[in-house]
């Protein structure tokens, strides 16, 4: 690719950039903090009865710690007067949200074009890869890795392959489980998959495969994925259409079997936590649980990789003070695992019970893991940052939070 080209092609990207994001024009972003838990609930209720309007990025795991959210312009007045009536302090943090997509939306292709212009494309890259590029990468590897071994675990609503990775020296041994990209806006979750995965085939990466398999699989909800690149770059769920419903879209983390429906996830297909019209209704979620049960007994840690918060969370979300088993145990590891992020990386996760620390949803595949699988060490990884750019975390942050996650899966293997 020459340079006039690649120019060429950046500008029109910046005015694909700009038509898709008129979605988000004129959208404002709040940063709120609730001050106790009839507030929050208040709030999640708001949202629910309300689709379309308001968008909760993140709920605080403690109370008085900053919660973001979005606001459609017709609806940021009924929320100011909704969080003085709640007592409930907040600050506008952006007043166009469609302004802050474009712009990194236009760096990111910016970096993809100009790797591929230079004849790099690094398996860990500085941008965000689309996901045919994520199928290329993985081909690519199994070709140079006899012990890595790609597979299709299922298909999409839209004929995707969902993909499961395989790297292994010895079939005998005990297996960690990781998934990522459930939620489709979570960019930086399958990255940090990628991440891993390249770590591993390296020299030193491979120490760890002395004593373990790990099973990955980068992207679970393909469909939802490639639409953040394309069209609504917030978009959570599947791209599965429900029938009867006037909305598209589950919410994978909501489907899975265990206390399916229960509290946390929505009967509207419109709303953003849409739990399915039944358990484990979506082809993502029975792709999973299928390969999972091929590893029964055999998984001893699984990660579920997310954004944002910067949190390392144990089951169960679907009750307060509902632990799994060896629930003490995962606590201290986590601690541990959070120490030494902080001491060697210089960033401060917290680590709790998902519903302890605020409200519970039920369906979540963390909960699957360690409550049917009977998986000792399942938590649920919600990776960088705390919320300056949310979901729109630069790809410069990449290589940072894999070593984040990478510095975490070395503690547990070393202490479980």
């Amino acid at each position: 690719m020459t340079i006039k080209r690649l120019l060429t092609a950046i500008a029109l990207l910046c005015m694909i950039s700009h038509m898709v994001e008129a979605l988000y024009e004129g959208y404002k972003v709040l940063r709120i903090r609730v001050n106790n838990e009839e507030a929050a609930r208040a709030l999640l209720l708001l949202e629910e009865q309300t689709p379309g309007h308001y968008d909760i990025w993140n709920m605080p795991r403690k109370l008085h710690q900053p919660v973001y959210m979005s606001s459609s312009p017709a609806g940021f007045l009924n929320l100011t007067i909704f969080l003085v009536q709640h007592n409930v302090s907040y600050n506008l943090v952006n007043t166009d949200l469609s302004r802050e997509i474009a712009r990194e939306k236009y760096r990111n292709e910016k970096g993809r074009l100009l790797r591929y212009a230079r004849g790099v494309w690094r398996s860990v890259p500085d941008a965000y890869k689309r996901y045919d590029e994520i199928l290329d990468y993985l081909d690519r590897q199994t070709n140079l890795h006899s012990f890595m071994k790609v597979e299709t675990i299922g298909y999409t609503a839209e004929s995707r392959p969902i993909k499961g990775v395989l790297i292994s020296m010895d079939s005998s041994k005990p297996m960690v489980w990781i998934d990522a990209g459930i939620h489709a806006r979570e960019w930086i979750a399958p990255a940090s998959a990628i991440y891993l995965i390249d770590r591993l085939l390296t020299r030193n990466g491979q120490m760890l495969l002395k004593d373990h398999q790990f099973y990955i699989v980068p992207v679970v909800n393909p469909d939802g994925y490639e639409y953040t690149h394309t069209t609504d770059r917030y978009w959570r769920k599947n791209r599965a259409v429900t029938l009867g419903e006037p909305c598209v879209g589950t919410d994978l983390n909501r489907n899975f079997p265990l206390k399916w429906g229960c509290i946390g996830a929505s009967p509207r297909a419109c709303s953003d936590t849409y739990r399915g019209p039944e358990p484990a209704s979506e082809l993502e979620t029975q792709s999973i649980m299928k390969k999972l049960s091929q590893f029964r007994e055999k998984i001893v840690l699984s990660l579920n990789l997310h954004s944002f918060g910067q949190y390392i969370l144990t089951p169960y979300g679907f009750a307060k003070y509902r632990y799994p088993p060896n629930y003490k145990n995962m606590i201290h590891l986590g601690q541990m695992a959070k120490r030494l992020i902080h001491e060697r990386h210089g960033f401060v996760y917290q680590v709790g019970s998902s519903s302890d620390l605020l409200y519970e949803a039920a369906g979540g595949s963390d909960d699957y893991l360690a409550g049917t699988m009977n998986v000792p060490y399942s938590y649920t990884i919600e990776l960088s940052d705390e919320g300056r750019y949310g979901f729109l975390l630069p790809a410069i942050y990449i290589r940072p939070v894999g070593k984040h996650l990478w510095t975490a899966i070395k503690v547990f293997l070393q202490h479980m």
